[in-house]
């Protein structure tokens, strides 16, 4: 064999016989994510010539899904439904939506027949199957389609709502049989990019991922979840996948819609607010889920993720957070996406964005401009969290100040001792934030110990950092039972000067 023919996020490859998973994503232009899942699929190809129940009709105005109900009828529709590729929809009516002509072996025949909302049936054009029609039907109705036995062959068991929208002015642009996953049997999932590839291999690296403009909020709750461009799978089922990254994060309902098949939502509200899901079957809308965008490519993957695992996202839009960057590259980085920016602050070589308004891509795009702020590079704290032995803690710190959204965060100096400063950030809903990693009786807080107040005090919540050693109190002041440690500030010298009511930025060191 010459060469190998693989497939790589629906882009045809060919390599030398010996190439291995990375040569292939490296061909296709595609960056391998450390530690995120690789499905691969094979036997795609004989799966098709199976005989299918279920065809994918992508229209201009969306997709729809037709199980077959007539096997008297199979026959003809499979002989038939690859000539209805690229054709003009030829009328569209209260009653049903007509594609066509093509040449069939469909019998013609005289006779009214009922129909019925959903059905799906032949019809021809002057008793000729040489003019034969597909026929959607949109209400229930006696009609005469040329058709002997009335030419009925199947129903339509998904995208119901995109029939309404067709017009004369739109086209089929491919039918094919769905073939579910389940009927592979070689299929695999692995982040071993050494695997020796195989001729006809079927490869999904990525999910690529295009988010509403009319959900502003929802798609910047996406980003965050998204930040590291990773989706954490934490639960699967037969008709979705969740990750529970943003769970608890408020997020207002935004944008009511079917959850079909590869639609992203986040719950607003209710048990497992701030949850974000990717539907895998087509779905009812419903109150508490905000649809706040789609999956356009990848979602083979989605079906072949576990528990777990970790996809890469690609987003389109691209995220506009400029946070975190060099001023340089922010500035490099909006010219190039054609949006106007103000700056203020600090602008020299070392300048980082700890600030932007908007906050959220959608309103920059709308706008079209951004307000910036940087300030120097050294003046950023640089902060240790204790995730491991204080993980509640910990991501009430990142909620409050920020970096579970972003890569910078920022909490204002709310009060500062001789020895102890105190810190305030954004609200935060509180549930319990339990002991956790309290200090030892007898031992020493150091000096650069970040800590908080948990439920056994009054001022729960409350974020503190010590200037010195102390044998009796916390970073917060509380006493040791009510002080949860939650991680060390890298350089102390930057705290002693700020006053009451600066901002202090921090990243994750």
């Amino acid at each position: 064999m010459e060469q190998i023919v693989v497939e790589v996020n629906e882009k045809k490859l060919a390599l030398r016989p010996g190439s291995i998973l990375l040569d292939a994503l490296d061909q296709s232009g595609t960056k391998y994510v450390p530690n995120t899942v690789i499905g691969i699929v094979m036997g795609r190809e004989e799966a098709r010539k199976e005989v299918a129940t279920e065809f994918r009709i992508v229209t201009t105005r969306g997709e729809l899904i037709i199980e077959l109900t007539d096997e008297r009828m199979k026959k003809f529709w499979l002989d038939t439904y690859s000539k209805l590729k690229d054709t003009q929809l030829k009328w569209a009516d209260a009653q049903a939506i007509s594609v066509g002509p093509v040449s069939s072996g469909v019998p013609a025949g005289k006779g009214e027949f009922e129909y019925h909302r959903w059905d799906v049936c032949f019809g021809t054009g002057g008793y000729d199957s040489k003019n034969t029609y597909l026929i959607i039907c949109k209400s229930d109705h006696f009609s005469d389609y040329g058709v002997k036995g009335g030419g009925k062959f199947a129903r339509v068991v998904s995208g119901r709502s995109v029939l309404a929208n067709l017009t004369g002015e739109d086209r089929i642009e491919t039918i094919e049989p769905v073939i579910t996953l389940e009927k592979f049997t070689n299929k695999l999932v692995t982040t071993d990019v050494s695997i020796p590839l195989e001729d006809g291999m079927e490869i999904h690296s990525e999910i690529e991922v295009e988010l509403n403009d009319r959900a502003r909020d929802g798609a910047e709750h996406f980003y965050a979840a998204v930040k590291d461009k990773t989706f954490r799978v934490d639960f699967v089922a037969s008709s979705f996948l969740s990750t529970d990254i943003m769970l608890g994060e408020s997020c207002p309902y935004e944008n009511l819609a079917a959850r079909s098949e590869g639609s992203i939502s986040v719950r607003t509200d209710g048990r497992g607010k701030g949850r974000i899901y990717i539907s895998k079957s087509d779905m009812t809308s419903n109150i508490y889920h905000s649809i706040i965008g789609n999956i356009t490519k990848g979602l083979e993957l989605v079906r072949l993720a576990s528990p777990g695992q970790m996809i890469a996202v690609r987003t389109r839009p691209e995220r506009l957070s400029m946070l975190g960057l060099s001023l340089k590259d922010a500035e490099e980085f909006l010219s190039e996406t054609g949006i106007k920016y103000e700056k203020s602050g600090y602008e020299g070589d070392d300048a980082v964005v700890v600030e932007q308004v908007p906050k959220t891509t959608m309103e920059i795009f709308s706008s079209g401009s951004v307000k910036i702020k940087s300030i120097p590079g050294d003046d950023l704290i640089g902060i240790r969290l204790y995730n491991d032995i204080a993980p509640a803690s910990t991501e009430y710190f990142r909620r409050a100040s920020g970096l579970k959204e972003h890569k910078v965060g920022s909490l204002s100096v709310y009060f500062k001792y001789e020895d102890t400063l105190l810190f305030k950030g954004k609200p935060v809903t509180v549930g319990e934030l339990i002991p956790e990693n309290k200090p030892e009786s007898g031992s020493t807080v150091k000096c650069g110990e970040m800590g908080l107040t948990n439920m056994s005090a009054k001022h729960m919540g409350m974020l503190g950092v010590r200037f010195s050693d102390s044998v009796k109190f916390g970073p917060t002041g509380e006493k040791y039972d009510a002080t949860n440690i939650i991680g060390r500030i890298a350089d102390m010298s930057k705290l002693k000067k700020v006053r009451e009511k600066d901002t202090i930025y921090f990243i994750e060191v």
